[in-house]
């Protein structure tokens, strides 16, 4: 049977990480200076794994986080989804703290630039453009080093 490229059940062709590569057996990950952690009150977030936050001048926070196993699609590359989330979570978390209340994601437009592999740092910057009774509007970059990853266009409701 010819291979279409999907890892089959028991397949030892997944990714293997470098030699110089820290995964969740090892004993501890340094985030880059300025970053903490970031402990998301989102039981769902906490899956991903470890992020973290620094401070801006803005009064935003970048949000980054280190790409792991459990984060790769069948091409050994950050799944969109993770982008996605990663994005949704950074944006949200920013305008919630803007508007001093929860807020929920009403639109996303996501345009994927460049990927992320094991290992590769990533971060989210948010911008945001208006914050409004019923919809408040932010832009985000994600960046892998210097490498633009993905820009994002988001519409939030705050909640009632």
């Amino acid at each position: 049977m010819a291979s279409i490229g999907f890892l089959r059940r028991g397949s030892t062709n997944k990714p293997k990480p470098e030699a110089n590569i820290q995964t969740m057996n090892d004993a501890v990950f340094v985030p880059p200076e300025g970053f903490v952690e970031h402990v998301s009150p989102s039981n769902f977030m906490l899956t991903l794994g470890p992020m973290y936050k620094r401070e801006r001048g803005e009064g935003c926070a970048t949000i980054g986080m280190r790409v792991l196993e459990s984060h790769l699609n069948l091409h050994g590359i950050a799944h969109g989804g993770l982008v996605a989330t990663l994005i949704d979570n950074a944006i949200g978390y920013n305008v919630s703290r803007a508007i001093d209340g929860p807020v929920v994601t009403a639109h996303l437009s996501i345009d994927y630039l460049s990927s992320a592999r094991l290992g590769d740092w990533v971060e989210a910057d948010v911008q945001i453009d208006r914050k409004g009774r019923r919809m408040c509007f932010a832009d985000c970059t994600l960046r892998n080093g210097t490498a633009l990853m993905a820009k994002a266009r988001c519409i939030l409701a705050p909640v009632a």
